[in-house]
């Protein structure tokens, strides 16, 4: 039976031999061999392995268990980085920079016209139970619970003096009025109180004009106010 010590002294001799025969083989081979020039040719060929490397990619791997490909769009990675941030932190991540849409911009103009400015004589009296009564342009009239007009600037949510003089006359009394303007004068009913209404001429001319129940006829007394001669608005 062969004994390990035998292949083990058997390594040990051939080792030896290796050793003694590499440096006669490299002897052998000559200074020819080790300092060959390389052609041109070959230089070239290395040259424009190195400035140039070749375009073929090694295609990655596509799979059942793994598919993978790289977005084009590097816009891609932070929609999918805003994305996956709930997921991995809680905390919904913003772009730096973001350019209004379309809709954001409909709904702060819409807002604009709704809201006045806060802190403004127009928001305080809004807070205090004021109403939007009439309205032309960028004037408002707005009514208080006690039934007192107040004019305001919507923009700018001051206070005006615009229509208080018109407001400053006391209403028509006369009992025709209130249906004699409609009919024949096609004024329309644009706002009114417990007791009057504020009608408005095709021209644009305003009067306030007493409810029926509210008048009184010709022998009760007081004063009876009848259609003016020249209504507001036509001619001078």
């Amino acid at each position: 039976m062969f004994k390990l010590q035998h292949l083990f002294i058997g390594m040990i001799f051939l080792g030896l031999i290796v050793v003694e025969a590499v440096p006669i083989l490299s002897k052998m081979a000559g200074p020819a061999q080790s300092e060959r020039k390389l052609t041109s040719a070959e230089q070239n060929l290395i040259m424009s392995i190195m400035e140039k490397p070749s375009d073929t990619a090694m295609p990655l791997y596509k799979g059942d268990f793994l598919s993978f490909s790289a977005p084009l769009d590097p816009s891609a990675i932070t929609k999918d980085a805003v994305i996956a941030s709930p997921l991995i932190g809680g905390t919904t991540l913003r772009p730096l920079e973001q350019t209004p849409t379309s809709s954001t911009t409909t709904s702060n103009s819409i807002l604009a016209d709704v809201l006045p400015p806060i802190g403004s004589d127009l928001y305080y009296t809004y807070q205090d139970g004021g109403r939007l009564w009439y309205e032309k342009g960028s004037n408002v009239l707005v009514i208080t619970t006690d039934e007192s007009i107040h004019s305001f600037d919507k923009k700018t949510g001051d206070e005006t003096v615009w229509m208080q003089d018109r407001l400053a006359y006391p209403p028509i009394t006369d009992p025709d009025a209130y249906a004699n303007y409609q009919k024949n004068y096609r004024a329309i009913i644009v706002a009114e109180t417990t007791q009057w209404v504020l009608m408005e001429f095709p021209s644009g001319g305003l009067v306030k004009v007493m409810k029926p129940q509210y008048t009184q006829a010709t022998a009760g007394g007081g004063t009876i106010y009848g259609l003016p001669s020249i209504l507001p608005g036509y001619g001078q």
